[in-house]
């Protein structure tokens, strides 16, 4: 058996509640970064390493239309793409093999083989808040069920939005994405159903069954008893515990992996939606980021600004993210925001 390093805890039950040996968590670095109204805008971002991996979020409910810009990133800079003059969420993802961020900052670093798990003063790592399901689409002859609702059983007070991941039972086209209500106060989210029998045939005519869970950095449960570990930073506040259900973070593009393929869909009145797909892996316990893959996609100096991305998983098959990303004229479709979306589940069973 091959020596393994690291750090193990349980609970009362004696039910692992970390493991530095399976548990590939990342640190997070959390910043905001104002717009300057360029087409195209580049920052210093210090903390974006090699192996960094970079996610740009919105800070606004903006509806069925709240969008996020296209984001590329390199060694020490992030670009963003009509970013117009809002702020926005930025979070350095690290694969734990940096030095701690900060002078006299503290916490746990272990390796065991190749999953790098670190735990520190400065930043705050992914927890479940909640979790559920939900079934939309194609309800019955008559029936379009075409938004999925949900309230979190209480708010998430953190000035970041949390982060939502979606799975499904097996057919899923979905879009218009956003969180619903503003920093310190995000309330829940909204989806909308993009179910299509002529592309994807009579699965569509069936209800999509949808699983979600919601992450945030706002740190749940507490140490009790004898049991667990804790970590707290400089002004005492909790960055993590292990009480809390984590996210863990098993998949990600290294860039923009999405490629044009499959058939786009077409409409009446000129509607065209181009066909993008990548990669995907290939389990049906890997839940998806939405928070910039479904939602809208403003090009501001365009008759139709707003371009709506929509997709998820066709029928029977996870080794695909399916997209599409709707163009009315057809011409000079803009790519989905690939570049900021991961694979996610968490560590012990919702």
């Amino acid at each position: 058996m091959a020596a393994l390093y690291g750090l193990r805890t349980r609970d009362a039950a004696g039910v692992v509640t970390f493991d530095t040996t399976i548990t590939p968590i990342r640190s997070l670095r959390m910043m905001t970064v104002a717009g300057n109204g360029a087409f195209e805008q580049t920052i210093a971002v210090p903390e974006i390493k090699a192996q960094s991996f970079v996610v740009v979020d919105a800070l606004f409910d903006g509806g069925e239309y709240t969008w996020s810009p296209p984001a590329f990133w390199s060694t020490g800079q992030l670009r963003l793409r009509q970013p117009q003059t809002r702020s926005w969420q930025v979070m350095v993802l690290s694969q734990g093999g940096e030095a701690f961020s900060a002078p006299g900052s503290y916490g746990i670093r272990a390796r065991n083989n190749d999953v790098l798990t670190q735990i520190d003063s400065m930043n705050r790592v992914l927890s479940v808040h909640s979790s559920g399901a939900f079934t939309f689409g194609f309800m019955g002859s008559g029936n379009q069920r075409q938004w999925g609702d949900v309230n979190f059983p209480t708010p998430i007070r953190t000035t970041e939005r949390p982060l939502i991941f979606l799975n499904a039972v097996n057919y899923m086209m979905a879009g218009n994405f956003y969180i619903k209500g503003s920093p310190g106060n995000w309330t829940g989210f909204r989806l909308k159903a993009y179910n299509n029998q002529s592309a994807h045939g009579s699965v569509a005519n069936q209800p999509m069954q949808i699983k979600w869970f919601c992450a945030s950095y706002q740190v749940f449960g507490s140490v009790t008893g004898q049991y667990g570990a804790s970590v707290r930073n400089e002004e005492g506040e909790l960055t993590f515990v292990t009480t809390a259900n984590l996210a863990l973070l098993n998949s990600q593009p290294a860039s923009n992996s999405f490629a044009t393929s499959g058939n786009p869909i077409t409409g009446a009145g000129g509607y065209y939606a181009s066909s993008e797909r990548m990669a995907w892996t290939g389990s049906y316990d890997d839940y998806v980021l939405a928070n910039a893959l479904f939602s809208c996609t403003n090009v501001v100096q365009t008759t139709q600004p707003f371009r709506v991305n929509f997709g998820g998983f066709l029928p029977g098959n996870r080794n695909i993210l399916q997209m599409y990303c709707e163009n009315w004229d057809g011409i000079n479709p803009v790519g989905v925001n690939g570049r900021t979306l991961f694979a996610s589940r968490p560590m012990k069973p919702l």
